[in-house]
């Protein structure tokens, strides 16, 4: 048994032997106060500037709301300023509706060709025919 108890203290021992000592520590520094024989030296003073006022936060702004649609656009009395200005109408497409008047429906504007279904798609509420 005192083999086997040496043995297990042994490493025990052999880790606290290697271990690096702790490096000495120094004491604090004591704060002494100025003798009235040494003059202190003036210490230098920050002025205290105020720090600006951050500006009141509002309340979050809400997107406009989106204008409301104009009229829809008569293909069969409008002007080629009229439905010029209707997006992806140019000056061709609205010489091609004034051309092809009268119109029954907006829809004949796909039957004869005038526009893509695709572009009518994106503006046919923007049309009536009266």
């Amino acid at each position: 048994m005192a083999a086997l108890g040496a043995l297990l203290a042994m490493p025990a021992l052999a880790q606290t032997a290697t271990t690096p000592a702790m490096p000495a520590v120094k004491p604090p520094v004591a704060m002494t106060a100025p003798s009235a024989a040494t003059p202190a030296a003036p210490m230098a003073v920050k002025p205290v500037v105020p720090m600006a006022a951050k500006p009141a936060t509002a309340a979050p702004v809400m997107p406009a709301a989106k204008p409301a649609m104009a009229a829809p656009v008569d293909l069969n009395t409008a002007t080629a300023a009229e439905l010029d200005k209707v997006k992806f109408i140019g000056k061709k497409r609205a010489a091609k509706i004034i051309a092809g008047r009268p119109w029954k429906s907006p829809d004949d504007l796909v039957a004869k060709k005038v526009l893509p279904q695709k572009v009518f798609d994106k503006i046919k509420d923007r049309f009536v025919a009266r």
